[in-house]
């Protein structure tokens, strides 16, 4: 009954990724199980540092922090305002008189005091840029630990799903051993139930094995 309602909510779950019903779903077909590859555990964890997005996106955070503090910064730097004045008059105020006017005009500006308010900028600007100096590392040290994990989770499921495999052989012979010694008389019904379980319970380790497997690829 669990395992019923388990596929049931599977399918609904489907369903909400699809956006379509679900209708017959081929079991998996055979296949051989593969671990990482390549299987060198620092390359993967260099292309993940390389190419996971979420790196991507906590680093150009970061520039974008550091490009603020030199922002802050130059609001200290002296402000120069160059303004130029154009004006042509015809006519006014006597008829064909003509005017020609230009002009320019040249404004240095230096902050002196403005109530702290450019240190506090620059010192809250270079805060944020050591928090996601921090932040970086937090997300690569993160990218990291999971890339490792992924790798070591392929590997174990190779092994697991050969193991769980191994097993379920060797329950078939012990059942059908009991099987052959309960018509013989030499084994009990008891013996024949509990071999019975112990290869159901097998398979079922071997199809969650593959289920790791699977997940793991």
């Amino acid at each position: 009954i669990r395992a019923r309602n388990a596929v049931s909510v599977a399918e609904r779950g489907l369903e909400r990724l699809t956006h379509a019903p679900v209708g017959h779903l081929e079991d998996l077909r055979p296949f051989t199980a593969e671990g990482p590859k390549p299987d060198d555990m620092n390359a993967w964890v260099q292309a993940a540092i390389r190419d996971q997005p979420l790196m991507h996106e906590a680093e150009a955070q970061l520039r974008t922090a550091q490009e603020e503090v030199q922002y802050q910064q130059r609001a200290r730097w002296p402000k120069v305002d160059l303004q130029g004045i154009a004006q042509h008059v015809h006519g006014n105020p006597f008829p064909g008189f003509n005017e020609n006017q230009a002009g320019v005009s040249l404004n240095l500006s230096m902050p002196i005091y403005q109530g702290g308010s450019i240190s506090s900028g620059v010192q809250k600007a270079q805060a944020l840029s050591v928090a996601q100096v921090d932040h970086v590392g937090s997300v690569r040290d993160r990218v990291r630990l999971d890339t490792q994990t992924a790798f070591l989770n392929l590997k174990d499921s190779v092994a697991q799903l050969a193991s769980a495999k191994a097993a379920v052989e060797s329950a078939k012979i012990s059942l059908e051993g009991t099987r052959k010694g309960y018509e013989v008389g030499t084994r009990s019904i008891i013996d024949l139930l509990q071999t019975a379980t112990d290869y159901i319970r097998a398979e079922q380790d071997y199809n969650v094995a593959l289920y790791n497997q699977v997940l793991a690829r």
